[in-house]
């Protein structure tokens, strides 16, 4: 059965040295079974898993609800974390600076979408673009929470996704959710 997940896609070119950087530092193709194609990378809103046909349009129509509430905003990708222990972490990822924006639409997505899925949102939400997941080795790969010049991009929109584990890229565009095309943003 598919599943499928909410997300705010990343343009690989935005992103390109600070991976390429990380990825020979840590070496992360030696001790890392995943690492995501280019236009795999994304930031997950909300993981849905598999979804019923009713459960999928279901998802669209909120989805597209929830997008005429959300102005376009800022982000930005700030640094080079983890999940899972220092020494080989489970996941390295970038990080993504702290954003109100994002938040809301998160606990607006994870709010209209409860009953349907039957489940509520995690209540913790830590924003990030995985880089390398599931590691392939016991070496130890010391990996130090990093931060560097925050590189911004404007979201403009959210995509539903599905996920083929046997493809490369893993992660096809079901649709895309235009947020309201006027920036709140106080430059």
């Amino acid at each position: 059965m598919t599943h499928y997940f909410a997300a705010i896609p990343i343009p690989f070119e935005l992103v390109k040295e600070k991976i390429t950087d990380s990825s020979h530092r840590f070496e992360l193709t030696a001790h890392y079974k995943i690492i995501p194609h280019p236009d795999d990378l994304h930031i997950t809103l909300l993981f849905f898993g598999a979804l019923t046909p009713s459960q999928l349009e279901l998802v669209h129509q909120e989805m597209g609800e929830a997008a005429t509430k959300t102005y376009g905003f800022p982000l930005s990708i700030n640094g080079v974390s983890f999940f899972g222990n220092p020494s080989g972490p489970r996941v390295v990822y970038l990080s993504v600076q702290e954003n109100p924006q994002l938040t809301e639409l998160y606990h607006l997505l994870g709010d209209r979408l409860e009953s349907i899925l039957q489940k509520p949102a995690p209540a913790a939400y830590t924003p990030h673009i995985t880089i390398a997941k599931k590691r392939k080795d016991a070496v130890p790969v010391p990996i130090q929470q990093e931060y560097f010049e925050p590189l911004t991009m404007k979201v403009s929109e959210m995509v539903l996704y599905s996920i083929d584990p046997s493809s490369s890229p893993k992660y096809s565009p079901v649709n895309s959710f235009s947020f309201v095309d006027s920036f709140r943003i106080d430059d």
